[in-house]
């Protein structure tokens, strides 16, 4: 059992550095383009309102992230105590990663809102502030395929445990049924 705690924290700790690195990478890329594209298109004065609502598209699939988990919460028939415990602290962390992640879509929008409208009225701001802006949009773009990781690792798991209840279930009919003839068979 320790073994398998270790593994799981070592693996853990490998997608968080990744993790990060791809969050860093994407946040480079998206400032960098949009850099580029801002000084490259006479366009400055501007920046589409739509972009700070695309930031806000992963809230989505965190809410749906976030049902899916709850609902492990309440489907933990069949399990030991010590599954059941084991899965109240991952659930709980995978709960706060993305109430942490909903948090940054919303304050990313609420901070790219606030530097198209000073934009308009300053413009040196949008000088700084479209590269800030292309990061943030990239940083939730790519943090979809976290809630879908998310939201698959769960469906699997509520699978595996269905499965497991179903086959412990079909064992005992076939021990009742094996138990019967083999009682019937003692008779005679």
């Amino acid at each position: 059992m320790t073994q398998m705690v270790t593994i799981s924290a070592t693996k853990q700790h490998g997608w968080t550095v990744m993790g990060m690195l791809v969050v860093m990478g994407a946040a480079a890329a998206g400032a960098l383009l949009f850099a580029y594209v801002f000084q490259s298109i006479e366009a400055r004065q501007a920046i589409p309102w739509y972009v700070c609502t695309l930031m806000l598209i992963p809230v989505g699939f965190g809410l749906t992230a976030i049902n899916k988990l709850n609902e492990l919460h309440a489907d933990r028939e069949g399990m030991t105590r010590d599954e059941k415990r084991r899965l109240e602290g991952i659930v709980d962390e995978k709960l706060r990663q993305i109430y942490l992640a909903i948090s940054f879509y919303v304050l990313a929008a609420i901070v790219s809102l606030g530097v198209v409208l000073i934009g308009k009225e300053v413009p040196g701001a949008l000088a700084w502030g479209v590269p800030v802006i292309g990061g943030f949009l990239f940083i939730c773009i790519v943090s979809i395929g976290f809630l879908l990781a998310q939201i698959a690792e769960v469906s699997k798991f509520v699978g595996h445990l269905k499965d497991r209840k179903d086959r412990r279930k079909q064992k005992r009919k076939l021990r009742a049924r094996t138990g019967t003839k083999l009682a019937d068979q003692a008779r005679h």
